[in-house]
């Protein structure tokens, strides 16, 4: 099998940009979450494409970290994206609110977290933390009130969810999941095993001797970043195409 032609980050941030003006423009004309969606999303992986100019050369020539996170999160977008696009109204809005609401979930634990630290910190003010965080939460409660079923000034206590089927397949917003929901639409299919590219990236949040010698002789153009660039370029070439 012959190598792929070489795609610079220039030309897939090209259509990404394309993207995201044709997104923001529909999301401006019609008020619909689909495209309110694609615009976020396009726009997170245009800003993570402008990242990776600053990731010294010698370093972004062979696999390393910080190009591998920044990677494998525009890929959790592309697959988001693709996904939103074959998704039919209900479904749509039966996935945004769970993604809302794990959100939410992650605030209330992060801000828990907080509170804890600062209690370490500072075990003798304990009970003004404690003051802080229900003054925030009833700062946000309006922001989250459709994902909660607690009172304001009560603590957050969150709606059930049922899992979410599509396809036949249970969807519970995790990235595995949306590589299952994409390899049964047609059009998307090919696309999702990208997936499989986010799988060895995310090899960079765990320490191997094996791993960093092996990453480190496979050289950039010819490997897994262009596969992966090329995969951006045309799941953002397909979504510009089928909404402009």
């Amino acid at each position: 099998m012959g190598k792929l032609a070489i795609i610079s980050l220039e030309k897939v941030l090209s259509i990404v940009e394309k993207l995201h003006i044709l997104t923001e423009n529909k999301s401006k004309q019609i008020e619909n979450k689909r495209f309110v969606a694609l615009n976020e999303l396009s726009r997170k992986i245009r800003i993570s494409l402008n990242a990776l100019h600053y990731i010294p050369y010698e370093e972004y020539e062979v696999l390393c970290a910080p190009a591998n996170l920044m990677y494998r999160s525009i890929i959790t977008d592309l697959m988001t994206s693709l996904l939103i696009s074959q998704l039919n109204d209900k479904q749509l809005d039966d996935v945004i609110y769970y993604f809302d609401l794990d959100f939410a979930k992650s605030l209330k634990t992060a801000l828990n977290a907080n509170i804890e630290i600062r209690k370490l910190t500072y075990p003798d003010d304990a009970e003004a933390f404690d003051e802080q965080k229900k003054d925030y939460q009833e700062k946000l409660y309006d922001d989250l009130k459709e994902c909660l079923s607690s009172a304001k000034g009560e603590e957050w206590k969150f709606n059930s969810q049922q899992p979410i089927k599509i396809n036949n397949i249970e969807f519970k917003g995790k990235v595995s999941q949306i590589y299952d929901v994409l390899k049964s639409f047609e059009e998307v299919a090919g696309y999702a095993y990208v997936y499989q590219y986010y799988k060895l990236f995310s090899q960079s949040e765990h320490f191997s001797i094996k791993g960093r010698i092996i990453n480190y002789k496979q050289p950039f153009h010819d490997e897994y970043y262009n596969k992966v660039r090329w995969i951006i370029y045309l799941g953002a070439e397909l979504l510009y195409n089928k909404y402009k």
